[in-house]
């Protein structure tokens, strides 16, 4: 029987029923604390509210100790980018060297990614990293304030897969203020440089974000952009993310994804569930990031 991965990371309390997650077994931290200095204008630093601040390399191996008491058993590592499109990581790679050493899955999420930073990752030996792939100009300009260009991005998942690092791109369908604008080329990046899996999100404008009152893409849009990733990547392992918005959206883009062949979903409904084993599949929890096995 075929597995099918359902990812819920604890830092999200989950029970549908039939599973529930340990709200200590997953964190997200932020090497920067609050502060950012692209503030795109999906999130505007809001989701760095929510994470556990760990400033200084110091400060990280301290946050993991104390998070393995509690018997956690993974972390991703994320913060605000500064005007360069980046996470500073640079000087954290013996930190997150030494919470792998602890027993952590350490899951990374860098931003653009240079040289140097995929060297120190690589030696660190993460778990994974979650890049960004954006395939619009003009959204890394208007969304992301960023003087970059597609180009950049597709140059980062060269890098990182040229240092051997396990690469987990993200692409938000409906960046673009709720448009399709360069989700298809992104698509075409991990076509032509490879991944270990491609993850997916939809755009779930947040309040008090200058998005807050955009409409994310039809259903529509988002099943043959589904559709045409499996079609691209026939062999890759797909991804439904953490992010996208609640209630009747959610589940219709989840049966999206099963339908177009996706390999695992992040927080799914009790409905998807009931649907993915309908279909013969065998339901497995994973209380880690999505891609990951552990």
């Amino acid at each position: 029987m075929t597995e099918f991965a359902f990812y819920v990371p604890g830092s999200r309390h989950y029970d549908n029923g039939h599973y529930a997650n340990r709200p200590s077994s997953f964190a997200n931290i932020s090497i920067t604390g609050t502060e950012c200095e692209c503030l795109c204008d999906h999130c505007e630093g809001q989701l760095l509210l929510r994470m556990l601040p760990a400033p200084t390399p110091e400060a990280l191996v301290r946050v993991g100790e104390g998070l393995r008491r509690d018997g956690c058993g993974g972390v991703l590592i994320s913060g605000g980018a500064c005007t360069g499109g980046s996470v500073p990581l640079l000087s954290f790679g013996a930190a997150l060297k030494e919470l792998g050493e602890m027993g952590l899955s350490v899951v990374v999420h860098p931003g653009l990614l240079d040289v140097e930073t995929a060297a120190a990752l690589a030696g660190a030996k993460v778990t994974g990293v979650a890049l960004d792939l954006i395939g619009d100009a003009k959204t890394i300009r208007e969304v992301y304030h960023l003087d970059r260009t597609p180009e950049d991005y597709r140059h980062s998942l060269r890098t990182a897969r040229q240092a051997g690092l396990p690469v987990m791109p993200h692409i938000v369908a409906g960046l673009h203020y709720g448009k399709i604008h360069g989700e298809y080329a992104a698509i075409e990046m991990v076509a032509a440089e490879g991944a270990a899996c491609l993850i997916f999100v939809v755009l779930h404008p947040l309040p008090g974000t200058k998005m807050q009152a955009v409409k994310p893409p039809e259903p529509e849009e988002i099943g043959r952009l589904f559709r045409t990733a499996r079609q691209t990547l026939p062999e890759l392992p797909l991804m439904l993310g953490c992010a996208r918005p609640p209630g009747q959206y959610a589940r219709t883009v989840e049966r999206l994804a099963v339908d177009a062949g996706f390999n695992g979903i992040a927080y799914p409904a009790p409905e998807t569930v009931d649907y993915v084993q309908s279909l013969g599949y065998r339901a497995v929890y994973r209380e880690s990031c999505c891609g990951t096995t552990h």
